[in-house]
């Protein structure tokens, strides 16, 4: 069931907006901190990445970055935060003891996606227009590698048991793999559908899902031998996908279906559609409940979908557009990052 409930007031009867900050300009990303338990937001009109303390939901600084900041990523191995900012080609550190910014470090052209990498303690960066991936030795910040993948790398995903890095390039219709325990060397280009824009990697079985934007598909990658075991088809424009490991299945939004497919991940078959609100773009699985949050961009609402029967269990009105989810495990609360007008920035808090 789902309370009205004005910000700030909690209600226990079920998932409703307790708190509304307001950020800076189109928030775009999100990310918590497990070291201090805080939210940032990466703010990518205004150049800003906004620190909110999440013990009573206040914005407690705004660090200034390069222009248009596009993603976010946490590095356990120093607690810093890295921050790519497209419009300056640089990533930006941020060191959160104190919240302030101790480095631009120069990449590509377009940077626009950050994984971490834990064996070797290195920052992979996907530079759209440069077509290439810079890697940054996050124990003295600086670039050590420039790998040419394919036309506009667009998503990047980390596989830990052979330690290699998959790439989604956009416009070639590829997936480059990158032996990062080889010198980071490039091993493999697969041929998937049109537009993959997004990947997911699932554990249990070891494959790769690829979002195909202009296909109506995903990939399903065996990353056993790098080689496209299943193509799923799904609806219009499928642009994010999550894994859920309590069941093991992968959902799909597709942005232009106003739906939710959902994976079977024992055989890779389309297990169930679920209508939601209109233009799916954001995906979280929420630890605490088992649900899949969806961030409906047009509909300015959050559906919660009850996994185990995969249906919807309830919506949640934001009164903005819904960019991107976070979880937060300290107060099991989920963060929504939106937007009112197209300039303004507010972050949505659901309990």
């Amino acid at each position: 069931m789902i309370i009205a409930s004005s910000p700030g007031v909690k209600n226990v009867l079920g998932d409703s907006v307790v708190s509304v900050i307001p950020v800076a300009n189109f928030p775009q990303a999100l990310l918590f901190n497990p070291s201090n338990n805080n939210i940032y937001v990466a703010n990518r009109d205004s150049g800003t990445v906004s620190v909110i303390e999440t013990a009573n939901n206040t914005l407690i600084k705004n660090v200034t970055v390069g222009l248009s900041p596009q993603a976010l990523l946490f590095n356990p191995s120093n607690n810093n935060i890295y921050v790519a900012n497209r419009d300056s080609g640089t990533v930006s550190v941020i060191e959160t003891a104190n919240n302030t910014l101790i480095k631009n470090v120069t990449v590509g052209s377009f940077p626009e996606q950050l994984l971490f990498n834990p064996s070797n303690n290195n920052i992979y960066v996907a530079n759209v227009i440069s077509n290439s991936i810079s890697v940054i030795d996050s124990n003295a910040n600086v670039v050590t590698n420039d790998i040419e993948v394919g036309t506009d790398p667009v998503a990047l995903e980390f596989k830990p048991s052979n330690n290699q890095i998959y790439v989604a390039n956009e416009g070639s219709g590829t997936v480059s793999v990158i032996d990062a325990s080889n010198n980071n060397t490039l091993i493999e280009e697969i041929k998937v559908g049109d537009s993959p824009i997004s990947l997911e990697f699932n554990p249990p079985n070891n494959y790769l899902y690829v979002a195909n934007r202009d296909s109506g598909t995903v990939s399903v990658i065996d990353t056993g031998n790098n080689t496209v075991a299943h193509n799923v088809e799904v609806e219009n424009e499928p642009t994010t996908l999550e894994f859920n490991p309590a069941n093991n299945d992968i959902y799909v939004a597709n942005r232009g279906s106003r739906t939710v497919s959902v994976i079977d991940g024992s055989n890779s078959t389309l297990l169930d559609t679920v209508i939601v609100g209109s233009e799916p773009v954001a995906l979280l699985f929420n630890p605490s409940n088992t649900n899949v949050y969806v961030g409906n961009v047009v509909s300015n609402s959050v559906s919660i979908l009850d996994s185990e029967k995969n249906t919807v269990a309830g919506t949640v009105d934001i009164n903005s557009l819904p960019l991107a989810l976070e979880f937060n495990p300290s107060n099991k609360a989920v963060y929504v990052a939106g937007t009112l007008t197209g300039v303004d920035g507010l972050i949505s808090v659901i309990e």
